[in-house]
């Protein structure tokens, strides 16, 4: 099963309800690598104890808002977009 990251920026009532300690394990993750592969992502889910989907859709929403950050469109798309 593939978990290609697309940025993608999700309505807060639509993230997964992340404590504060399983934030910490996945922005440090973040911080380190912001395209994780498959592995990755079973390891963060693992170290975070969510499901590879919440972690999918977390990483996809933080993408998007390090994107804007950077000047860029928040959804994944070609610069030029």
């Amino acid at each position: 099963m593939s978990h290609n990251i697309v940025a993608h920026l999700t309505p807060t009532n639509l993230l997964p309800r992340i404590r504060a300690e399983q934030e910490n394990v996945l922005e440090g993750n973040f911080q380190r690598n912001r395209n994780p592969n498959d592995l990755d992502l079973t390891i963060i889910s693992a170290e975070a104890n969510l499901s590879e989907d919440d972690v999918k859709k977390w990483y996809q929403h933080r993408l998007a808002c390090w994107r804007q950050q950077q000047g860029l469109p928040a959804n994944s798309g070609s610069v030029k977009d």
